[in-house]
């Protein structure tokens, strides 16, 4: 899932919170972050998913500070179950801690805390209940036309994700998604005195992964409990009319979870109006067990998750589609491995079709 409380998200809150309260002729004042503000930052999340899972801690940097969140390097960190089992966590790097996936499975069904010691004190986060997520049904696609600001007309696929929600209100969804495709390079570089670029082959079966940063996609069943739901969860061009492969993530969350995200949406989404809602403290699910009033930027989920993924059609437009100019490349002869990142994988995909 996207990073929890980071550097941007600190400097967007703030900036809109000063321009909101400029235009409205008052003493600005900002609850918490302030440019003093140091916090724990957590972010953590288990599934149904086999393991290992992943707690990431780090310490907020002020406002005013150049650097970035720093890592939180000697925690303990663990995650004890509803029968009082204590899984421990065991530091990676830079403030990363991994369960350990021979001896910790989450079922679905279990409630989960989080617990955490750092710095002489101790966190521990509300306890969460592993709901099962239902399933994706289909992933469809409706061309439309957009107008550009210069006038020019642009066409596009709107990405329909159908999904039946279980009867009873009272559930709550998170969607992630990224565009994936084979690639046969897996390193380019670019020469600046002769202005040539390069690209070397992968040593192995590669995939690219295109996800939108920043996306936060959430709901409520308060409006559809027990009926199919079908949402407009992306858009893709159509600079191409060949199948486009997608991968969406499901996953059922709790109300603590989803008023997080929610919290985090408004918040980041505030454009200063005159009649948005006045800044909050984003609420966490983890605190501190002998001073509650400190604040905790961040939040422990555990979630019901399923994948899918769907080579959706884009040869329904009634014209055709756009082309971009290829960048041009000279090809490498010595290949290059491909490295696990958040935009390359080496895993064959969920529902490729080699």
């Amino acid at each position: 899932m996207n990073s929890i409380i980071n550097r941007t998200f600190l400097r967007v809150f703030i900036s809109f919170t000063l321009y909101f309260f400029a235009s409205a002729c008052v003493e600005p004042f900002i609850p918490e972050l302030t440019t003093t503000s140091e916090r724990l930052t957590v972010e953590a999340l288990i599934t149904n998913d086999p393991g290992p899972y992943k707690v990431i801690l780090s310490l907020s940097e002020p406002y005013s500070s150049p650097d970035n969140n720093l890592p939180i390097e000697n925690a303990k960190v663990s995650v004890k179950d509803q029968q009082g089992a204590l899984f421990a966590f065991t530091h990676d790097n830079r403030g990363v801690y991994y369960s350990d996936s021979a001896s910790f499975k989450a079922k679905t069904g279990q409630i989960y805390t989080l617990f955490i010691r750092w710095n002489g004190k101790e966190y521990q986060s509300t306890p969460e209940l592993l709901k099962e997520a239902p399933g994706i049904d289909t992933a469809y696609t409706r061309y439309v036309e957009k107008t550009l600001l210069n006038g020019i007309t642009k066409g596009e696929f709107e990405v329909f994700l159908s999904t039946k929600d279980p009867v009873g209100k009272g559930d709550f969804y998170k969607w992630d998604h990224a565009h994936i495709n084979k690639t046969d390079f897996c390193a380019f570089t670019y020469d600046g005195e002769t202005r040539v670029r390069y690209r070397f082959p992968c040593c192995s079966p590669c995939w690219n992964v295109v996800k939108k940063r920043g996306l936060i996609d959430i709901s409520a069943d308060t409006y559809f409990d027990g009926n199919t739901l079908n949402r407009v969860i992306t858009t893709i061009p159509y600079d191409d009319d060949t199948p486009y492969f997608m991968v969406f993530d499901q996953y059922a969350i709790s109300k603590n979870t989803y008023t997080f995200w929610k919290s985090v949406k408004t918040q980041v989404n505030n454009t200063g109006g005159i009649f948005d809602n006045p800044p909050a403290t984003i609420p966490s699910n983890i605190y501190n067990t002998k001073d509650t009033t400190e604040l905790v930027l961040g939040v422990f989920s555990a979630a019901g998750h399923k994948s899918r993924g769907f080579y959706l059609k884009r040869n329904t437009a009634p014209t055709n589609p756009y082309r971009s100019t290829p960048t041009e490349y000279k090809d490498e002869r010595v290949c290059r491995p491909c490295e696990e990142s958040f935009k390359m994988t080496a895993k064959k995909p969920i529902g490729w079709i080699d």
